[in-house]
């Protein structure tokens, strides 16, 4: 059989995982896959390397979901299948562990705290590894499950007041008389807040066993009981009072989250990208949440947060389309296996980067590094791609080491091997910088020559245009025009000619972010912080993310006592400046470092009390080998803005899902998409995300039915009509 020859444009983790899935071993013989990178490594936002104090250092704190199905599948297979060449092979399950401990921050700007958050998990049980169930009811039952173990923890031995139980809803109790429900819930006329709960649990999980006979008289009681719960804590007297703040929070949002869904999704049966349309606050405020609550509860602000959804990093800009939001909060608390969360114990790229990246190069996948893609040619019948064009940013000689050696793992440089570079080579360029313009020469590939089909998993901002007006829809320039004999700006094709590709690039909006590495002569307890090791989200701002990650410190140079990863969005249009602004991202880095000398002289205190020495931070708690003293010690840390415009994340800020492409979709032949900023079915920006399109691609590609778990999640793929007529007579109707 001839081999197919497959282009991959971008080499993060979209581009890994579509050629991960290419090469399978039933695809292997049927597809020569060449992977075309910028700079000297792969891994996108997820690449990381050691600099010469041999630090890691990242392009932000990656923290893993029990969620990632695909993510966790592919790496459970690259660990599995990798051939180390006989050197030891540290375990998967050694390097991700369960990140029990997520509290969330008050939001209080003056003098922030955090309630406590721990989710239950299961020992000994790691995402990716047989089927998952994601049915509505599942999720649902799951996530409000969640709340009966939160209602035990805040109240400790108190005992749940108990509330008079009404009629109707006896009623359909004894009606449903289900056997998971405890002997007298309900047949003595009482209920406390933790049998609604529990009700509610047992009721939604009949959602999918018992389709038909669910009708108005049950979702009423599941609402009836979420609102009875939700009431009942304002009788309640908690032995942890943070903790059953939360909790009243929480329970205050269940009813509406669940009806909504119930009615959106299973009534209606509105798309995700027709929810999207409508910001997830407004909509739960459209199904019965308090405005106030919205505006101000911690658990809202998380989810924006931990998703990075403001708009050009402003937190005033705040947008997340419902259906997307609805989505991940199901999956993160519904479906998450071993832990809700999952912390690597290396750097992202000695962990996942490195081991696919020599994979693939075992499956003989082809890598072109210091490729830069600088335009995408179109056929001139307007149908087809017809070349790419790349800027070589510098040669590499045969024997270039890409990994090397940390510490018994693979990793990264986060610079080029200068050294093993043909020339005289700029060695203070930045060759993964938007605004570096280094090149030793081009290199054109031509469809029929080079490549059949490209797949482009390059970044949004790659080729994403900030100038024109993009209020207006762009109409595509007639093929039968006199066409210019160049494009009058790289990737000028693509738009001319697909409407639908200039409206998806024009009208995503991208998210810069800041991300900080402080390392410090104090361990965690040192620094005043008495709880557990932490992963905290809505914290602090301007770095209201933090992760303290010292157990890399393994894999550094002994001096520090601990390592801690900060990260927020970063509030910026810079990423707009022409590539012909070499000092833009030196003005982005000055202006993140204030935010983090401003962080640590005023908020780092609320998390780590013992920073202060006579009402100022005190210098000395940071450690710098340079040994220097006062602020320019800070000198000695890790700080970066990442405005450059493929290092942004892609907001799914409200109304733009409907712009966003399938993979095979791109309007052009022989090019299909990949990366977080397509329509996956789960488009939010995550690894996940990123996977899950890179597999999409390769089965447009090859036709093959390659199973994709989640990707249809919430998308309705069969009309409810036996019970439909039956649902909607209670759709809108109040709950008593």
């Amino acid at each position: 059989m001839t081999e197919r020859r497959i282009a991959i444009v971008g080499g993060g983790m979209a581009g890994l995982a579509a050629a991960f899935a290419l090469t399978r071993k039933e695809l292997r013989q049927r597809h020569k896959v060449t992977v075309y990178q910028m700079g000297w490594r792969v891994g996108g936002k997820c690449a990381s390397g050691y600099d010469k104090q041999r630090r890691n250092i990242e392009h932000g704190l990656h923290i893993w979901f029990g969620f990632y199905e695909n993510a966790f599948r592919m790496m459970r297979e690259v660990y599995h299948e990798w051939d180390t060449r006989g050197e030891p092979k540290v375990p998967l399950h050694d390097l991700l562990l369960p990140q029990d401990f997520t509290p969330i921050g008050d939001g209080d700007v003056n003098e922030p705290g955090e309630y406590d958050g721990e989710f239950p998990s299961e020992k000994g049980v790691m995402p990716g590894k047989g089927p998952v169930d994601l049915s509505i009811g599942n999720c649902l039952s799951h996530a409000i499950g969640l709340l009966v173990r939160f209602h035990d923890h805040a109240l400790g031995t108190n005992i749940s007041p108990e509330l008079d139980l009404d009629a109707r809803s006896s009623r359909t109790l004894a009606r449903g008389n289900h056997p998971r429900l405890p002997p007298g819930t309900w047949e003595k006329g009482k209920i406390t807040a933790r049998d609604c709960l529990n009700i509610s649990v047992v009721w939604l999980s009949r959602l999918d066993e018992d389709m038909v006979s669910f009708g108005p008289e049950d979702i009423e009681l599941v609402r009836r009981m979420l609102k009875t719960a939700s009431g009942a804590t304002k009788q309640m007297t908690f032995a942890r009072r943070r903790v059953g703040e939360l909790l009243s929070q929480a329970l205050s949002l269940a009813e509406p989250l669940v009806f909504g869904i119930i009615t959106d999704i299973l009534i209606e049966q509105r798309s995700i990208d027709r929810m999207d349309g409508e910001d997830f606050r407004h909509w739960l405020i459209r199904y019965g949440a308090s405005r106030s609550l919205v505006k101000r509860t911690p658990l809202v602000k998380a989810l924006y947060d931990t998703m990075f959804q403001y708009p050009d990093g402003d937190i005033a800009k705040a947008s997340y389309g419902a259906g997307t939001a609805v989505q991940v909060v199901l999956r993160m608390l519904g479906t998450y296996r071993g832990a809700v969360a999952w912390e690597l114990q290396a750097g992202t790229g000695e962990v996942i980067v490195a081991p696919l990246f020599e994979l693939l190069r075992q499956r003989g996948v082809h890598f072109k590094f210091f490729h830069k893609l600088t335009d995408v040619r179109v056929s001139p019948d307007t149908k087809c791609i017809e070349s790419l064009h790349f800027d070589v940013q510098a040669i590499p000689r045969p024997d270039y080491e890409w990994t090397t050696q940390v510490r018994g793992l693979l990793g990264w440089s986060n610079q080029p091997n200068w050294d093993q570079i043909e020339g005289t080579p700029n060695r203070n360029a930045d060759l993964e910088s938007f605004w570096c313009n280094e090149k030793v020469g081009t290199d054109v590939v031509r469809q029929g020559e080079h490549f059949d089909d490209v797949i482009l998993a390059a970044p949004l901002g790659t080729f994403k245009k900030f100038a024109g007006d993009k209020k207006v829809e762009r109409l595509p320039r007639s093929p039968n025009s006199s066409r210019p004999e160049a494009p009058r700006e790289p990737f000028d094709d693509l738009y001319e000619y697909s409407t639908k590709f200039w409206n998806m690039a024009a009208k995503l909006q991208l998210v810069p972010s800041i991300s900080v590495q402080l390392w410090s002569n104090r361990t965690l307890a040192q620094l005043g912080w008495t709880k557990p090791k932490p992963a905290l989200v809505s914290g602090p701002d301007p770095l209201d993310i933090w992760a303290d990650m010292s157990q890399l410190l393994e894999y550094e140079p002994c001096g520090p006592a601990s390592l801690h990863y900060l990260c927020d969005v970063f509030p910026s249009k810079l990423y707009e400046a022409p590539q012909t602004r070499p000092d833009v991202q030196a003005l982005a880095d000055l202006i993140a470092r204030l935010k983090t000398l401003n962080w640590l002289k005023r908020k780092a205190r609320f998390i780590w009390p013992n920073v202060m020495m006579h009402g100022k931070f005190d210098w000395s708690v940071l450690f710098d080998r340079a040994g220097r003293t006062g602020p320019p010690r800070l000198a000695g840390q890790y700080m970066k803005a990442n405005i450059g415009p493929w290092d942004c994340c892609v907001a799914t800020a409200a109304g733009t899902s409907a712009w966003r492409l399938k993979t095979d979709d791109s309007g052009f032949g022989h090019l299909y998409l990949a990366g977080t900023w397509i329509d996956t079915g789960f488009n939010t920006e995550c690894v996940e995300t990123a996977v899950i399109s890179g597999m999409q691609a390769a089965r447009a590609i090859t036709g093959e039915d390659i199973e994709i778990p989640g990707e249809r999640f919430l998308h309705p793929s069969r009309q409810y009509l036996t019970v439909c007529d039956v649902l909607r007579g209670c759709a809108l109707s109040p709950a008593e």
